[in-house]
């Protein structure tokens, strides 16, 4: 046996030996290897640039570059669905779980940024699609110089607007991105089922679309930097922590103990804990505009149905006593920039009613026309309306 293995050892040396020249140590041989990948890496590379250089476009002053990927890759509707396909096993790597695959569309609409919020192949949306491959062309991935001047957080994001006709399609989304490329994101449009609102009573484990209804609403609510706010994203963290409601307050005992520490600190709160905050070192960012289409059946146009149309679409008094789906919304606050539409399948439809309960709630969310704005709204809870006497930790 011992025999046997000197004999393996002796012709694996020599055969090592002719292949690399008398080298017969492996860690020598495996260095030898990587710089010959390497030195493979930097000829192709240089190869790359080469036929790069050759594009009269990548040719350009950079300033007349930047003018081009202005007028091309912003300012555009992006209507965001997702295929029945997977992404393929083995594009995948061992250990991930399977990802959904995502279609982009340009928007066909007349009015670009100014049109509808409705779904497409209705409205003005009519030619628009939702299905087929994706024809919106994500030019940030032709090379990798267009790849570094055009950040996808910089320009896709931020730039564009967002389009969604389902909301279970935009929480898997929206939440499935990197931190930095959804806080990027300044112009949400989704379409509101008409089974959303019409929840009279809130639960947590509620059926349909209530809970990524909240999610989405809570974290675009949110007009601050996360970093500032001591809520980044860290490995580890539950997904769920960026779904919940955040909300300021002032425990008690600052009224009556701490009252200098009121004009440097300010207490927020997720979930079930909070903790002390610096003014001084907040980072204000805004909220998304947020354009919004409420889908409604046929029947709630009919004149018999105007009874039962008052009673839901009534503009009630939205401090103590708003309905379930708007408790979320109402989050929004001091912001001028949610837009609400009525839509059925043919597009968009609207009554006096409905006019009146869309100009009640943007007028009660964008806060005094008169005097400057105030930043930070402190709820006192979550979904609070900021007019509790003892705050507390309790959703209202």
């Amino acid at each position: 046996m011992d025999q046997s293995t000197d004999y393996l050892n002796t012709i694996k040396t020599r055969w090592l030996a002719r292949r690399f020249g008398g080298i017969t140590d492996a860690r020598i041989i495996e260095t030898e290897k990587a710089k010959a990948i390497s030195a493979a890496e930097m000829v192709a590379h240089r190869q790359a640039c080469e036929r790069q250089s050759d594009s009269r476009l990548l040719t350009l002053p950079r300033e007349i570059r930047d003018k081009i990927w202005e007028d091309v890759v912003t300012g555009n509707v992006i209507h965001v669905s997702t295929s029945s396909e997977i992404h393929h096993v083995k594009r995948r790597r061992p250990g991930r779980p399977k990802r959904p695959r995502w279609i982009y569309h340009s928007c066909m609409a007349s009015k670009g940024l100014e049109s509808s919020a409705c779904p497409p192949g209705s409205g003005d949306h009519i030619h628009c699609l939702s299905s087929g491959p994706s024809n919106y062309a994500i030019i940030h991935l032709v090379c990798k110089q267009i790849h570094i001047e055009l950040d996808s957080a910089d320009t896709f994001f931020s730039h564009n607007a967002l389009q969604f006709a389902d909301l279970h399609v935009a929480y898997k989304y929206l939440f499935g991105l990197r931190e930095d490329d959804r806080a990027a994101i300044t112009h949400l449009r989704l379409s509101i089922p008409y089974s959303l609102t019409t929840v009279r009573v809130e639960r947590y484990h509620h059926y349909g679309n209530f809970p990524e209804w909240h999610a989405i609403c809570n974290y675009f609510s949110n007009p601050w930097d996360r970093r500032t706010l001591n809520m980044y994203p860290q490995p580890g963290d539950k997904s769920r922590l960026l779904e919940e409601p955040i909300y300021f307050f002032y425990p008690n005992c600052y009224y009556h103990e701490n009252i200098d520490r009121m004009n440097k600190k300010w207490q927020v709160g997720r979930g079930n804990t909070s903790w002390d905050i610096d003014i001084a070192e907040l980072k204000y960012k805004g909220s998304p505009r947020l354009d919004l289409a409420v889908e409604l059946p046929e029947f709630e146009f009919r004149i018999d149905a105007e009874p039962y149309l008052d009673a839901t679409w009534d503009a009630v008094d939205f401090d103590n006593f708003p309905k379930p789906w708007l408790k979320a919304l109402l989050q929004f606050r001091n912001h001028d920039r949610v837009t609400l539409q009525f839509c059925d399948n043919k597009g968009l439809r609207t009554k006096p009613k409905l006019e009146a309960f869309a100009s009640s709630l943007k007028e009660y969310m964008s806060g005094p026309p008169i005097g400057p704005r105030i930043c930070a709204f402190f709820h006192g809870r979550p979904y609070g309306n900021g007019n509790d006497p003892y705050p507390t930790r309790y959703p209202r």
